[in-house]
């Protein structure tokens, strides 16, 4: 083994074209560093940051490095990076939509290598306006893009592409709970609520309201005259046609017994299989046998309890 770099999160390697500096990156899933390695000191010059970065290419020069986000692998801060291999960042320009981009070929025989590396150079602090040239010496980069360029973006935080078209236009309320989660993260908008949190403050003081509201409707309906008109539909849910009782006053009571019935019908067939095992000689545990003498007992139950449907459903003497 001549040199061991290290470990580290990487999964591309490329030396630019005079085999002086090697670049060793993490690119896709991974941060974006980017290592600047001198092969012949064996020592790292620099790291850079090319989070999103999709191609990534040493100028003919062997002094620049292209980074570049490319649509449609990211379809957000698409643009490219010139850096000098010092680490230093030349020139930025941002892209709408950004296809691909390349450097213009040129015989390496025009710059021959140094035996020193070069300077850094002057440094560039902010993003480049649209349409203005590459600073990176006789170098170009040609780009192919399906729009014009775009503005460049004010720092904050990240935003989807959809929450942004949101928040431009202000059109629509929280499609899902997911979507109303980035509106408050993004502090696009507040969680709209149709209806108050059950026992907050806003809960109670809509009841109260509401029991306002109906003793308000109440005190204004007169004095007797709606006793009055209730009356003949009182008397008349009282009593049916043949003088009984309406249904629905027993009703609850009907539905308890049935289920009681349907349990304890379910009872009598658990019974008779237990049955069933001891005459052909299985043995039973002593529980079972306990459960097949209560057979009576379910049974004379079960007769109560259709007895007394049956009463119920009995027509009324004349």
């Amino acid at each position: 083994m001549v040199f061991d770099f290290g470990v580290a999160h990487r999964n591309y390697v490329r030396f630019n074209p005079h085999g002086r500096v090697l670049v060793i990156a993490g690119f896709g899933n991974l941060s974006g560093v980017v290592d600047l390695w001198d092969r012949k000191k064996l020592k790292k010059m620099c790291s850079i940051d090319g989070h999103g970065t999709s191609f990534c290419e040493w100028s003919p020069d062997g002094r620049h490095l292209m980074t570049a986000t490319l649509s449609p692998r990211l379809r957000v801060d698409n643009g490219i990076r010139i850096w000098h291999y010092s680490g230093t960042l030349v020139f930025r320009q941002e892209f709408k939509e950004l296809y691909q981009v390349d450097w213009r070929p040129a015989n390496i025989a025009n710059f021959p290598q140094r035996s020193a590396l070069s300077p850094a150079p002057p440094g560039i602090a902010a993003a480049a306006s649209p349409g203005s040239s590459a600073g990176a010496g006789s170098d170009s980069a040609s780009t192919a893009s399906v729009s014009a360029a775009a503005p460049p973006k004010p720092a904050g935080a990240y935003r989807p592409p959809h929450a942004r078209t949101r928040e431009a236009t202000g059109n629509g309320a929280p499609r899902s709970l997911s979507d109303m989660a980035e509106r408050v993260t993004f502090g696009m908008s507040s969680p709209a609520r149709s209806k108050p949190v059950p026992g907050s403050a806003a809960a109670a003081a809509a009841a109260a309201e509401k029991k306002a509201r109906r003793r308000n409707r109440k005190a204004t309906k007169g004095d007797g005259s709606d006793e009055e008109s209730d009356a003949p539909s009182v008397a008349a849910a009282a009593t049916d046609s043949e003088g009984r009782p309406p249904a629905s006053s027993s009703s609850s009571a009907d539905i308890e017994a049935l289920r009681r019935i349907r349990v304890l019908k379910k009872k009598i067939g658990q019974i008779d299989v237990l049955t069933k095992k001891r005459d052909d000689g299985e043995t039973l545990a002593a529980n079972q046998l306990v459960k097949i003498d209560t057979r009576s007992l379910i049974e004379s139950e079960i007769a109560e309890l259709n007895a007394s449907l049956t009463k119920k459903e009995a027509p009324a003497e004349p």
